[in-house]
């Protein structure tokens, strides 16, 4: 028996192709982020503040800030381990994720709907190190994906809600995701629940003011769905407008640097109000077109005057 096996392995060798394992390395960027609020930041109002002064603290040697307590040790996780599908601790990755992500998201979070008004991508760049210029470091970023599999993994614990994807038919790209916090996330943090829900009620009862009826007040579940919609169609604006942009600089980029002053001239006298036309001389006429086409990275950073010399 064991012959026929040896034979038909001689007889059938595996086949070759281009499949292979790779060789880059699997090993987070960015094992230890942090994030704190910059010093121009203002102190935030009410539980919000006291919320973050309980996690953050300014050493008094250094005086640089500081986690005064670790959020992934409380005994929150271990109590709810099983609830929400584990059976061990969070690896250290995660752990030093999620002491930096929630100060973070106590920062960007609306105070009347408690959504987090920057969504995941815009997260992940906040966490990832910079350099002397403020720019990511690719080598140490912390990149979107790992967000994407914790904030999951904090609704399981009931710390956050997400909304349902919504898919964007025209530019074909996903509706980017914002979370939601709930009371648990903000008793882990050490506020205080009345005071906060009095606080909430406040601002919902400010914004309401001037668009519903005397004596009705706008709902938080009505705030939210309302904040939602009009992030959506902000986005999708947003990406139809780069998309427009876009495809007028590949049909600039193929003329000469007059021809596009006077293509943009035109499409500026056609789009343009005319309130605003009337009361521009030629000159500001002129350096409108070089704006835009600056904006286009066509205008090939030159400005109108004398001495200049265009470039074909």
């Amino acid at each position: 028996m064991n012959n026929k096996i040896i034979n038909n392995i001689n007889q059938n060798p595996q086949k070759k192709d281009k499949r292979h394992r790779g060789n880059h390395s699997v090993k987070c960027k960015c094992p230890k982020p942090e994030w704190f609020a910059p010093e121009h930041y203002k102190s935030l109002p009410g539980e919000f503040g006291h919320a973050m002064r309980k996690l953050v603290m300014k050493d008094k040697q250094s005086g640089k800030l500081c986690l005064r307590r670790r959020v992934s040790r409380d005994p929150y996780f271990i109590k709810l381990r099983k609830v929400a599908g584990r059976t061990r601790d969070f690896r250290p990755e995660r752990k030093f994720l999620v002491d930096a992500i929630f100060p973070l998201l106590i920062q960007r979070a609306d105070i009347g709907s408690w959504i987090v008004t920057t969504n995941i991508t815009k997260l992940a760049n906040e966490l990832s190190p910079k350099n002397e210029n403020q720019d990511i470091i690719p080598e140490t970023r912390v990149s979107p994906s790992r967000l994407s599999r914790l904030f999951p993994e904090m609704m399981k614990y009931g710390l956050c809600d997400l909304p349902n994807l919504e898919w964007d038919p025209v530019q074909e790209y996903w509706i980017p995701r914002h979370i939601i916090l709930t009371e648990r996330f903000w008793k882990l943090c050490g506020a205080n629940i009345d005071k906060l829900l009095y606080q909430r009620n406040k601002r919902l009862e400010a914004e309401s003011e001037g668009i519903l009826e005397p004596g009705n007040y706008l709902s938080l579940r009505t705030a939210r769905k309302r904040w939602y919609e009009k992030m959506r169609l902000a986005t999708i604006k947003h990406r139809r407008e780069k998309a427009t942009s876009e495809k007028r600089r590949r049909r600039l980029s193929k003329l000469p640097i007059d021809q596009r002053r006077y293509t943009m001239a035109s499409w500026i006298i056609h789009n343009y109000p005319n309130y605003i036309l009337l009361n521009m001389d030629p000159e500001s006429f002129d350096r409108l077109v070089w704006q835009h086409l600056n904006r286009l990275r066509l205008g090939l950073k030159l400005e109108p005057g004398p001495d200049n010399k265009y470039i074909n």
